[in-house]
């Protein structure tokens, strides 16, 4: 099975949303049209998947109907995303009023933190392509309209914890995370809270620690962990080992727990946000935490068939 964003490179065409004048270069050449990946998955399987993770059943997909043209004119997606889209810039035009203000919306997107880094925007990406409603929290709202055009809504980070979760029922925590933030999600009726973390070796040896982006190092912290945790809401903690920037799909992933993950295992920055998605429809029970490790494994036999993503989260334990 090919990983989602294998399907960006079907074609060296970029996309069509992409502005002509936008200054980001390195979207066009690996992103394929978004209309053409969404062919490639008109079974809509992880779709339908997080839908029900987030949803306990199938009421929201006759809203989105089965037609995949995203983003063309007069389509329920784009209307949508528009009324969201006002609705959130309201949010935050009320915020000098109420520093948490809370908007009459149905709790159905996944928000993506830190959206504007690199694996925020793989993760952002995977959900989009899943037809699955995302907000997305950048620095710059222009610039995220730039990167991902009308198939997302967008809160700023200058808007207040509350404000950013209208409309939100399940969260992927990539980067920064504060325990204001995590409250808000307690408070707001968040269901389902994952957060990208990083295993004990991750950071061994001088070249890792060098090499080290700053998504790097916030994600070793595991204070968030504990956070996390203690927020109430239910919470998957997938602890990465070294992220690459290779193409993702080539090899196994593997899930473990313990932390003993060696200090040289790793995983393709393209895999770990699929196994982000994934678990967003795998969510422990209220109030607990699921916990594991991730890293790719062995080269995928071209005869192997799809990922076993039921049998990867059956192993898991909940601590």
């Amino acid at each position: 099975m090919q990983s989602f964003v294998q399907c960006l490179r079907a074609t060296t065409a970029p996309p069509a949303w992409v502005p002509a004048s936008s200054t980001r270069t390195a979207l066009a050449p690996r992103a394929a049209p978004l209309r053409g990946r969404l062919a490639l998955h008109a079974k809509r399987s992880l779709f339908d998947e997080v839908i029900d993770g987030l949803e306990g059943g199938r009421k929201l997909r006759r809203w989105y109907g089965s037609d995949s043209s995203v983003g063309t004119d007069g389509s329920a997606r784009v209307d949508a995303n528009d009324d969201d889209t006002r609705m959130l810039d309201g949010a935050e035009d009320a915020e000098d009023d109420d520093d948490d203000v809370e908007l009459d919306l149905p709790k159905r997107s996944v928000l993506v933190t830190n959206a504007d880094g690199e694996l925020g925007e793989a993760i952002a990406m995977q959900l989009i392509v899943a037809k699955v409603p995302v907000v997305c929290v950048v620095e710059n709202t222009a610039q995220g309209e730039g990167r991902f055009g009308p198939y997302a809504t967008f809160a700023s980070t200058k808007t207040s914890p509350g404000a950013r979760l209208n409309g939100v029922r399940s969260v992927v925590v990539s980067e920064d995370v504060s325990e204001d933030f995590l409250r808000a999600c307690a408070r707001r009726g968040v269901k389902h809270v994952v957060l990208v973390s990083a295993t004990k070796n991750s950071s061994a040896g001088l070249a890792a620690m060098f090499s080290a982006s700053k998504g790097d190092k916030v994600r070793r912290d595991r204070t968030r962990e504990a956070l996390a945790r203690s927020c109430g809401v239910a919470t998957t903690v997938v602890r990465a080992s070294a992220i690459r920037a290779s193409p993702g799909g080539a090899r196994d992933i593997i899930f473990e727990q313990g932390d003993t993950m060696a200090s040289d295992a790793s995983i393709t920055m393209e895999d770990l946000a699929e196994v982000c998605t994934r678990a967003l429809t795998k969510p422990p029970p209220a109030g607990q935490t699921l916990t594991f490790e991730t890293r790719n494994g062995g080269v995928r036999s071209s005869g192997a068939g799809a990922c076993d993503w039921a049998s990867l989260f059956a192993q898991l334990d909940i601590a």
